[in-house]
Order: structure tokens, then C-alpha cells, then sequence
């Protein structure tokens, strides 16, 4: 039977045989059969070991009054396995980690910590970072989402806060075309408010229309422009409380705002700076908190942030399609001023499934530019610790089968050069999920989504837990 079978796949016509317009018989040619190779399966249940998340603490966890003496009890490590394997560290700081536990545990105590979670698509909705967050959180305290940024495409989506803007909002991002140079926030952001230049009212019975002018300014002066978070009732209950909220903006001349706390409201007068200002109050940590602005010399905003009195804080900054290349846009003196003034430890970056599509033998192009990027946030925050998060794994179709892209592990291994070159560490999601043709077994157990790149908010945990473990391995 095999030597007719492989007198068949000899002869067969290459283009086939037709038969008429509607049928062409087709047989596999011998290179065809000689290149197969038998499909990698992945045992999800062995690459997950040990590896225990914790949940949605929101149904069973009562809210109290934020505690700003005790720090939260020390949870024990809910897993024996030891994922620092898969996160290396520079040669020539072979500390770094070490160092960062020990930077957070001292300041902690005293001040708000932060560290910034910067990544594509994958982070949307919070996930992944919220996990993180709430680990970082139970462990050295502190409470609160972090800095949350207008205009996000899954705005709705985050568990804890849900953040809303008018209309007249516009936002300018480093991983888009946009009309600002070197004006972004530490979210890769910033945003303006497009407010009329003339109001136009009706004449008085004099003629005069400058009295209802007068009085269309005084009763709409802070009506139009705003910007809201609302409490939601899921996600960790730490996110969900606060009592500091902080505008970041700048601007150069003194501007007014209308906060609303719930039910009490009370107007400010930020002085100007041109470079980059922090307005923080002590508020009540309500349901409902809106900021609204005058429409004469409204500032460039760059995020509110909500956290406690110390502690860490962990920011969400996901940029939809973006492949990491836009840090070089972030002008360095208003970058290294928010680096310092939010008292930045760390910078987490999670990027590289946009580039996993581009098919390609070589990947130097993407090193070289993606040092570029690290180099830009070691230029403005020299003492910050980088982390870089190489790509997850991503399926594709191959014939009726779910199968890796060829060339995930040659952009791993770029990102990974670029890291350990410029003093960075690398932490490997590709090998920790378990490498080749992983994304499928995740898929099949509700830990990824059906489109075989993104992560479902169970499969976000898994990873936040992966990676927070790697990092406390140095502790």
C-alpha cells in the first residue's frame, strides 16, 4: 500500500487533474509530505502548575475606611513554582530587581510608589495590570486604579472605574499621528479641549448684546467641558478606594475647575506650569467625582490619578496597535518631570504582537529601534527599572489547523537583545505560557480569546501572576 501510495504522490501533476470547471483532483507532492512535521501539543495543565490567582474579590470582600497606618497582611505565595526562569537580568546589573523590592519597600511606607504599566492591545480593560496591581497592592499597600486617561476604546470595560469626557475633548498620543511636539503625558498622552472662540447671543432691547453674553458665560462656565470617573462595583476592592485625587496637566496661564465630590462641589484656581503640574486634593472617595473646566485657557490634561496615602501604584497604559516605538516623541524634560514628581520606580513594557503579522527572517530593524525606546526612558528616569514583556504567543490558520507564527521567537529574541543591551530585564511570556502553539491550549480552556492573540480577563490573571511571582522571586 505504501509503495502505490508513493508511486501516486510521484507522478501525480503538480497542477492537478482536472475533471471540469467545477472540480480539479489535487494530490500532496513529495516536498509537501517531506517538510510535515508532527503539530507541538501543549499540556496547559503542566505549564500552569502550581500557579493559583486570586480572584474577583469584589463580592466578598467588604469596603472599609482606608487604613493609611497598617499596611495590608502579607500574603503568602499561593505558588511553589519558581517563574524567575523565564525573567534575565542585564550582566552589568545583575541587582536590579533585588534593588526595586527594596526602593518600594522603603518608600512605601511613606509616600505613593508608582509604577507604569505600558503595553498594546493586551492591556485594554485593565487586565492583566489590574492583577498586578492588587498583588503589588496586598503586598506593600496602597489602594486606588492609578491614573486613568480619557478617551480610552475600552473605557467601559475596566471593572473598578469607568471614565467619561465631553465631546470637546481631543486626544493626542505618541502612538498616532498628532499636531502636538513633545506635549504627552506618562500614558503616552495628552489631551486638549476644543472650546469656541466667541459666544454668539442675542441683542438686548437696547441693542447691547453684552450683557447676555455676560450671562450665558456665568450660567454655562463649566457645564460644557468635563471629565468624570464613576465607581463600578467589580474588579479588587483595593483599586476601588481612594482618597488622593491628582489632575496632572500644564499650562501657561492660571486656569479655573469645578470639582464635584458626589454631592459637594467647590471651584479652583490652578496657578500655571508650563512644564507639568500636579493639583492634588483629599477627597471622600465617593461613587461619582468630576473635574469641569472654564472654557477660557483650559489646560493640556494628562490623566487623573486616584490612589491612597502610600503605598503602590500601578498605571494601566495599553495603546491600541502600537508596536512600543513611540517613546522617542516624549520630550525629555516633561518626561523626566513626571518620572520624578510621581515618584516612578518602575516601568513594565508589554509589546510585540503587532509586529508578529509583518512575516519576516530578521528582526534587527525592530532591536534597533525598540532601544531606541528604552534608551528615551532611561534618559529621562535614570534610576527607573525597566522590565520588558516579550510577545505572547499568536495563532494562525495553517491548513485547517491553529498553529504559531514562525517567527514569534526571532521578535522575542530582538526584544530581548535590546533589553539586556541597555541595562534592562526581559521577562519571557512566550516560553512562561508555554511556547509553541500555546495560545491554542489557552484558547481551549477560556484563558484567551477566539481571535488566538488576546487574553481573557481568567487568562490575564494567569499571567499578572506569572510575572508578579518572577519578580518576587528576588525578594
Amino acid at each position: 500500500m505504501n509503495i502505490i501510495l508513493g508511486l501516486i504522490v510521484y507522478f501525480f501533476p503538480k497542477e492537478g487533474i482536472y475533471v471540469n470547471d467545477d472540480l480539479t483532483l489535487n494530490f500532496a507532492s513529495v516536498d509537501e509530505l517531506l517538510d510535515q512535521k508532527e503539530k507541538v501539543e501543549v499540556d496547559l495543565k503542566m505549564v500552569l502548575e502550581g500557579v493559583e490567582t486570586i480572584q474577583d474579590d469584589s463580592t466578598i470582600q467588604t469596603i472599609t475606611a482606608i487604613d493609611t497606618l497598617n499596611k495590608a497582611k502579607e500574603q503568602k505565595k499561593p505558588s511553589p513554582k519558581r517563574f524567575s526562569k523565564w525573567l534575565s537580568l542585564p550582566t552589568d546589573k545583575p541587582d536590579i530587581i533585588v534593588n526595586l523590592l527594596r526602593k518600594i519597600k522603603a518608600e512605601s511606607n511613606k509616600k505613593v510608589v508608582r509604577i507604569l504599566h505600558y503595553g498594546d492591545s493586551q492591556l485594554e480593560g485593565d487586565r492583566i495590570t489590574n492583577y498586578l496591581r492588587n498583588r503589588f497592592q496586598k503586598k506593600f499597600g496602597g489602594y486606588g486604579p492609578g491614573i486613568l486617561l480619557p478617551l480610552e476604546p475600552t473605557a467601559s470595560s475596566r471593572g473598578n472605574f469607568r471614565v467619561d469626557q465631553s465631546d470637546d475633548f481631543i486626544k493626542h498620543s505618541i502612538y498616532s499621528k498628532s499636531a502636538l511636539k513633545n506635549t504627552f503625558g506618562l500614558g503616552g498622552a495628552s489631551f486638549t479641549i476644543n472650546t469656541p472662540t466667541q459666544i454668539i447671543a442675542p441683542l438686548d432691547s437696547l441693542g447691547d448684546s453684552s450683557s447676555t453674553i455676560a450671562l450665558i458665560e456665568s450660567k454655562n462656565l463649566f457645564d460644557k467641558s468635563f471629565l468624570s470617573v464613576s465607581k463600578m462595583y467589580m474588579g479588587y476592592s483595593r483599586s476601588r478606594k481612594y482618597s488622593k485625587a491628582k489632575l496632572l496637566f500644564s499650562n501657561d496661564t492660571s486656569f479655573q475647575v469645578k470639582i464635584i465630590d458626589n454631592d459637594s462641589s467647590y471651584m479652583h484656581t490652578i496657578l500655571k506650569s508650563p512644564l507639568f503640574g500636579v493639583k492634588e486634593w483629599s477627597v471622600g472617595g465617593g461613587k461619582n467625582l468630576q473635574f469641569s473646566f472654564a472654557p477660557k485657557n483650559s489646560p493640556t490634561i494628562y490623566g487623573l490619578a486616584l490612589d491612597g496615602e502610600t503605598g503602590v501604584a500601578v498605571d494601566n497604559f495599553p495603546m491600541r496597535g502600537s508596536s512600543g516605538l513611540g517613546f522617542t516623541k516624549m520630550g525629555r524634560n516633561r518626561y523626566s518631570a513626571q518620572l520624578s514628581m510621581m515618584n516612578v520606580v518602575a516601568v513594565i513594557l508589554q509589546f510585540g504582537v503587532n509586529i508578529i503579522p509583518d512575516v519576516r527572517d530578521n528582526y534587527d530593524y525592530y532591536e534597533k529601534w525598540f532601544s531606541r525606546q528604552l534608551q528615551r526612558i532611561q534618559q529621562a528616569g535614570p534610576e527607573i527599572a525597566i522590565i520588558v514583556v516579550g510577545p505572547s504567543d499568536m495563532g494562525k490558520n495553517k491548513e485547517g489547523d491553529i498553529v504559531s507564527y514562525e517567527n514569534i521567537p526571532l521578535i522575542r529574541d530582538a526584544m530581548k537583545n535590546a533589553a539586556l543591551k541597555n541595562g534592562c530585564c526581559f521577562w519571557d511570556l512566550y516560553e512562561a505560557m508555554g511556547g509553541e502553539n500555546s495560545m491554542s491550549a489557552w484558547v481551549s480552556d477560556d484563558l484567551a480569546q477566539k481571535d488566538y492573540t488576546h487574553f481573557t480577563y481568567k487568562g490575564a490573571r494567569f499571567v499578572g501572576e506569572m510575572l508578579y511571582n518572577s519578580i518576587m522571586d528576588y525578594e
